[in-house]
């Protein structure tokens, strides 16, 4: 059984949680891993931002428990409301089913945990103030891209096409994807990818996804070389499923 605290050492204070818990599943994406994370907040929110949750995990083959013990308070505030915050990390779990526990002191909440290829899964009956953002969490695809335009002017709209042809042109294929949440983007019912306008900063965005076997480097290119071309136009960022970004601004 390996056991482990996860303080912020930069609180001195303390306090009970006197909320519910929100918590999301993210599987971090890196160059030679992937690492299960769950993000967790309270429902309440505080007076300072930078609030914390203390946290005790333990892990052993085939079970997890994690148990948050308090709201964590630092002598330095930002001042902005917020809800208190953690990140619990697992790091690489192999694909199997686990059973896993959620707690708030003495409170437990018993499930399991399924990780496939494909999806990560939450099945838990009865929950007691905790609750998910999403019970099954997609999983990146090895191999996938995907990328966003932006523009403010309408007539921007022509140029997209055009560049995104030359993605095609050096092998991307561009399939339907299957749909769910993959914490990173959204695919819907149709197996398309799902543009928010109104949280994206731009007047118009395009968003697109695609699977690409080929020389990374060639893509790279594509973004921040024959991107620049398009800059004062259209912003670019390209996602990798190994976590990396690129654009088509700065030097």
């Amino acid at each position: 059984m390996l056991s482990s605290c996860v303080y912020n050492d930069i609180g001195l204070r303390s306090g009970p949680i006197d909320s519910k818990i929100i918590i999301e599943t993210r599987e971090i994406l890196e160059p030679k891993s992937r690492r299960l994370t769950f993000f967790c907040a309270t429902d309440s929110l505080y007076t300072c931002a930078n609030f914390f949750l203390t946290t005790e995990k333990e892990i052993n083959e085939k079970s997890i428990k994690v148990t948050f013990t308090s709201v964590g308070v630092s002598d330095f505030c930002l001042q902005a409301y917020g809800p208190a915050t953690t990140s619990v990390d697992f790091s690489t779990l192999p694909k199997g089913e686990y059973s896993i526990q959620f707690n708030i002191k003495n409170l437990q909440n018993k499930g399991k945990l399924k990780v496939t290829n494909t999806d990560i899964s939450l099945l838990f009956g009865q929950k007691d103030r905790i609750e998910f953002v999403r019970e099954t969490t997609k999983r990146v695809p090895d191999k996938t891209y995907w990328g966003t335009i932006g523009y403010h002017e309408e007539s921007s709209s022509i140029l997209i096409d055009e560049f995104i042809q030359k993605f095609a042109d050096a092998g991307a294929v561009f399939n339907k994807q299957s749909p769910g949440h993959y914490y990173y983007y959204e695919i819907n019912a149709s197996g398309d990818i799902i543009s928010d306008v109104e949280n994206s900063g731009y007047r118009f965005i395009k968003k697109f996804i695609f699977q690409y076997d080929g020389d990374e480097s060639k893509l790279k290119e594509l973004i921040q070389v024959d991107g620049k071309s398009y800059k004062e136009s259209l912003s670019m960022r390209l996602e990798t499923y190994k976590g990396e970004m690129f654009y088509n601004w700065g030097n």
